[in-house]
């Protein structure tokens, strides 16, 4: 089916006859017509416009839900591999953390071999230390009772007369 403009309606021209329609009532009708069609083109003119505005508008939607979704993909992805980096690190925290408490311990055990073992050179010691006190004691001790049993023969032999007579014996002979 054509198109039909308004004016194409108003500037049609039909034939005479006698026994045909009134001419001014087909005129009236074929204006009435032609409002008709011209209101409708330019409804339909706007719905032409506002269909491409709102496929212009989908268009942009979609765009921007393609967008969107490359985003969040992308998003999800880093969110991925943000965590799979996370958890290597983690992993490789805790390895390092075994690692050094290991080796802390090791550490910690040889430290307590070694003041065990210095403590049974120190207990060594000290009983030699206690030995050789004992000797020295018994040493002092005996000195003691030695020193003792000459204060005891000084005591009972004069020690400053001999030299008394002597002096008297000399003196007596330079006289």
């Amino acid at each position: 089916m054509s198109e039909f403009a308004p004016m194409d309606i108003l500037g049609k021209k039909f034939a005479k006859r006698l026994t045909g329609y009134a001419p001014i009532e087909v005129h009236e009708y074929l204006s009435d017509v032609a409002r008709a069609v011209e209101e409708l083109l330019r409804e339909r003119g706007e719905l032409r416009q506002r269909l491409h505005n709102l496929e212009q508008e989908l268009r942009a939607f979609r765009e921007r839900e393609s967008a969107l979704k490359e985003a969040l993909v992308a998003a999800q992805r880093s969110a991925e591999t943000t965590i799979e980096v996370a958890r290597a690190e983690g992993q490789r925290i805790v390895a390092e953390g075994h690692g050094l408490a290991e080796r802390l311990v090791a550490e910690a055990n040889e430290r307590v071999q070694n003041m065990e073992r210095v403590l049974v050179d120190l207990r060594l010691r000290r009983r030699d230390v206690r030995a050789e006190l004992g000797r020295l004691v018994e040493i002092i001790q005996g000195l003691v009772l030695d020193d003792r049993q000459r204060e005891r023969e000084e005591r009972s032999t004069p020690q400053l007369a001999p030299f008394q007579r002597r002096a008297q014996d000399g003196g007596e002979r330079q006289g």
